[in-house]
């Protein structure tokens, strides 16, 4: 009796230990389970203000957003996450306040100090900076007492680029009360002070106006910009070698996409350009090149697209992930912050669930529909053609706007539909010599009846 109960209770044992590893198994091998790649990013902590020209940096895993403009003010906050093991970010907080209030502004860290260059402030950014500050970073994740460094730079820069190598830090382009090509250039004092900036022998190329840099490797690169007069973003790419000093620019393989107001990225062998403005819309496009030993280098290739179609937002590296920070889209300014790995290839993504897929999927298609909608129709009243753009005059409910509308062919008394755009006021225009005290840039003008019909 003792024997047959034992041999029953193994019995169902054994059977559990059966069940249990056939249900271990299948579950191991569930679609559900499986991870993909995803060309897409996650999203995670939102700052606590909005901020579109602002300056990122990274210190013992943590990243820091200084300053930039919230859509009506500049701001003096600094505020702080740090970087969880899983590549999300903690709760944002406040940490320290600049001297003064600034944006578009660029930030290094040497020697456990952070110092911020630049920028503007005042109505409309009016107030160009020349000045830099700079704070320790502490133990905590705080910041210590800020102080004005006493050297300045030769020239205000509002929307300059700087890049710190070794103990040297320079300053690129910008706007000073015109488009500039100049680069300055200083040291770091053992002290942690800077020493008198000087002016490069060699301009840039061309001016570089809310473009962007990167060094990679030995060598430093400019992309892209605002073009000097046509309103547009431009695709040129210049490079110097930081062996050769003064440093000598030369120009090599352009982007895709002209663009200004864009971010950029350099991981490994791979240079990014990333959403922005070509001019006359926002881009949530990104492209990448392979950087190599040989000038000229290999054509820009499409990649992933951003989350959202942006521009003034700030980009960092930390590990093997990338981080998207704030900036503005053309209806808002943004408190977002997202996150991505990359693949073999080089492409911007994440290894995810079949049902995050699918959400990134079910994204994508919401975002090319309402793209690809055109809500403003109206009829045209005059046409002015350029040679980078068809200026266009439309009547809409009773009042008349200017358009700036890419290259088309467009007759007056035709009715037309048109995207969302970016707006801009008391914009002058060179080519035409005239200001226009309201127009908008749209990326896309169909015509919905034309006046022959």
């Amino acid at each position: 009796m003792i024997h047959s109960r034992h041999a029953f209770l193994f019995k169902w044992h054994a059977f559990f230990l059966l069940l249990f590893s056939l249900v271990a198994c299948d579950s191991e091998q569930s679609p559900l389970q499986e991870k993909t790649w995803i060309p897409g990013w996650q999203q995670t902590s939102e700052m606590t203000i909005a901020r579109a020209g602002a300056a990122v940096v990274s210190y013992n895993n943590r990243v820091y957003m200084i300053g930039g403009v919230d859509g009506k003010n500049f701001l003096r906050s600094v505020e702080m996450s740090e970087v969880q093991h899983d590549g999300s970010l903690s709760s944002w907080k406040v940490v320290s306040n600049m001297p003064e209030a600034r944006g578009f502004i660029s930030a290094v860290i040497h020697n456990a100090r952070v110092y911020v260059v630049g920028g503007g402030n005042g109505p409309y950014g009016k107030n160009l900076l020349n000045s830099v500050v700079s704070a320790p970073l502490l133990k905590n994740g705080m910041l210590g007492d800020w102080r004005e460094e006493k050297e300045k730079m030769l020239a205000p820069r509002r929307c300059s680029k700087i890049i710190s190598d070794g103990n040297s830090l320079y300053a690129l382009g910008g706007f000073g009360g015109a488009l500039l090509d100049t680069v300055e250039s200083t040291a770091f004092k053992a002290n942690g002070e800077l020493d008198k900036w000087r002016m490069q022998n060699n301009r840039l190329t061309i001016p570089r106006y809310v473009n962007e840099v990167k060094k990679v490797g030995d060598r430093i690169f400019a992309l892209g910009g605002h073009h000097q007069s046509k309103g547009v973003g431009i695709n040129q790419i210049e490079f110097a070698s930081l062996k050769h000093q003064p440093l000598v620019w030369k120009q090599t393989t352009p982007m895709l996409q002209g663009r200004y107001a864009f971010s950029s990225a350099a991981y490994r062998n791979h240079l990014y350009a990333m959403g922005g403005i070509s001019g006359s819309e926002y881009l949530n496009s990104i492209e990448r090149l392979n950087i190599n030993d040989d000038i000229p280098l290999e054509s820009w290739k499409k990649s992933s697209n951003l989350p959202e179609f942006m521009a003034n937002f700030t980009t960092i590296l930390i590990g093997d992930r990338i981080y998207l920070l704030g900036g503005s889209t053309r209806y808002k300014y943004m408190t977002s912050v997202w996150y991505a790995g990359f693949n073999k290839a080089g492409d911007v993504g994440f290894q995810g669930t079949q049902a995050q897929l699918r959400d990134y999927q079910e994204s994508m298609q919401h975002q090319q529909s309402t793209e690809s909608e055109l809500p403003n129709n109206a009829t045209v009243k005059q046409v002015i053609e350029t040679e980078a753009y068809t200026y266009i005059l439309v009547g809409q409910q009773g009042d008349e706007l200017w358009l700036a509308a890419p290259k088309m062919k467009i007759y007056t008394g035709d009715r037309i539909k048109y995207s969302e755009g970016v707006y801009m006021s008391n914009f002058y225009s060179k080519t035409l010599q005239r200001s226009f005290a309201k127009i908008v840039f749209v990326g896309t003008v169909l015509i919905d009846q034309a006046v022959s019909e």
